[in-house]
């Protein structure tokens, strides 16, 4: 947590001022140490809050004063002179902190009213499909992942695309809006996932730096009038496979027989298919949920989340898995999450395409 790097810094910054204050010591009134304790506060400046570098700074005065005081030349001219130093450095420092937090603090709010636009609660459906997808941001310490998902009613079928780009902050949610807008043009123009896929990290590739990837798993659902249920293509690049939760049977997970690379390094997945009987469940999500930990530091448990995903409502099972979710971690998530339900049920006439492209109903 951060708050647990901030002590730990502030522990760092102090330090340094006990044995430049014991050298003073030793060295006597004639050679003075003092300037050598801005490096305390110059430290602190760095890494920590405008009040915890003032502590600092109000540290390093009072210990070189007490050096002079013990050595009995805290009223000459030169001492006060490098008290009179230390106090302004400690104060522009002080003040250099605080703009650099509210500074920080800026970015990081026009990071995550940028990744809530992307990621609006979006529920639909479309044919013989139920969709309902959620975002949830983690703890305001933690910092902003690249988590997505985009949806593509196209001529082939529903197409979903859920990813996580590696990194995280405004260059993270720079990049997902633009996986989604490569996604989203893919779909319509291109024959099938791994097309899809392909124009995507094509189109991605001058984006990306030399370390950067990201993982994705693209989905595409058909359904006809004459079907019972629905057929569902699986094309996955490096993420988590989605949970499968059939209506009676128990919960598996559905993992690519030959594993690929992510987006950003060429991948070559071979499509899944599954056929989901009515009633039966997907669940697609990123890493903040597959890698939950509770305080202990157990992972949440996949399959143990089947009660919560099987409430009767799709917008009632996905409150319910954000609840359990919360509760494995005590309230406290170290990464964003995001996930995407899904059930097959019986075809409707006219699609009810609530928020179908990423943006609230209403």
């Amino acid at each position: 947590m951060r708050l647990d790097r901030d002590r730990r810094w502030l522990l760092f910054a102090l330090l340094p001022g006990i044995p430049i204050a014991v050298g003073d010591l030793v060295l006597g009134p004639a050679q003075s140490l003092a300037g050598l304790l801005m490096i305390c506060t110059l430290l602190a400046a760095t890494r920590l809050d405008g009040p915890c570098t003032g502590s600092v700074a109000l540290y390093v005065v009072l210990l070189a004063a007490g050096v002079a005081v013990w050595e009995g030349n805290l009223g000459e001219q030169g001492m006060l002179v490098r008290l009179a130093v230390l106090a302004l450095g400690g104060a522009y420092a002080t003040w250099s902190a605080a703009r650099r937090v509210a500074h920080e603090g800026e970015l990081t709010e026009t990071s995550s009213v940028a990744q809530r636009a992307i990621l609006q609660p979006t529920t639909f459906r479309l044919g013989g499909v139920a969709v309902c997808a959620r975002y949830h941001s983690a703890s305001p310490q933690a910092l902003l992942g690249g988590d997505l998902y985009a949806f593509a009613h196209t001529t082939a079928g529903l197409r979903l695309l859920i990813g996580d780009v590696r990194g995280n902050g405004l260059p993270a949610v720079r990049l997902s809006a633009a996986v989604i807008s490569f996604f989203r043009d893919s779909a319509y123009t291109r024959p099938d996932l791994p097309a899809v896929l392909d124009a995507t990290d094509r189109r991605l590739a001058t984006l990306l730096g030399a370390e950067d990837f990201v993982t994705a798993l693209a989905a595409e659902f058909r359904t006809t009038r004459r079907s019972a249920g629905t057929r569902v293509r699986l094309a996955n690049c490096g993420h988590h496979p989605p949970l499968l939760l059939p209506a009676g049977a128990p919960p598996r997970l559905l993992a690519p027989a030959e594993p690929t690379t992510p987006l950003g390094l060429h991948p070559a997945p071979v499509v899944q298919d599954v056929t989901l009987g009515p009633g039966d469940r997907l669940l697609f999500y990123t890493d903040g949920l597959a890698e939950a930990r509770s305080p202990e530091g157990d992972m949440v448990d996949l399959a143990g989340l089947r009660s919560a995903c099987s409430r009767a409502v799709l917008d009632d099972a996905a409150d319910a898995l954000q609840e359990a979710l919360l509760r494995h971690t005590d309230g406290v998530l170290a990464d964003d999450v995001a996930f995407i339900l899904v059930e097959s049920c019986p075809p409707v006439s006219a699609p009810d395409l609530r928020g179908a492209c990423g943006t609230r109903a209403g």
